[in-house]
């Protein structure tokens, strides 16, 4: 199950005990192309969701060069996703 998840490019699952029970969270992609196109994303943003799911995280430098926008710009889409709960922001710098 754990080679199965690493492969799909998701966590790796959660096992846990709960009393007489023995738990398994199983996490799935969740953003579906029905989700992201409901929530008023642009091209960049949609690009940045990408490269977050496959390197976990994403700076605004890097978002500057993969989306060739200025850094207020970068500033802007970014923060938007933090604003609809998307990303977290990790690093205040």
């Amino acid at each position: 199950m754990i080679s199965l998840c690493a492969g799909a490019g998701l966590p790796e699952p959660q096992f846990r005990s709960e009393g007489e029970h023995f738990v398994t969270t199983v996490w799935r992609d969740w953003f579906t192309d029905e989700i992201l196109a409901g929530l008023d994303l642009n091209e960049r943003q949609k690009l940045a969701i990408q490269y977050v799911m496959s390197q976990g995280k994403i700076g605004n430098s890097e978002y500057q060069e993969m989306a060739q926008v200025a850094k207020r710009t970068a500033y802007r889409d970014l923060s938007n996703l933090v604003e609809k709960g998307l990303f977290a922001r990790r690093d205040p710098g």
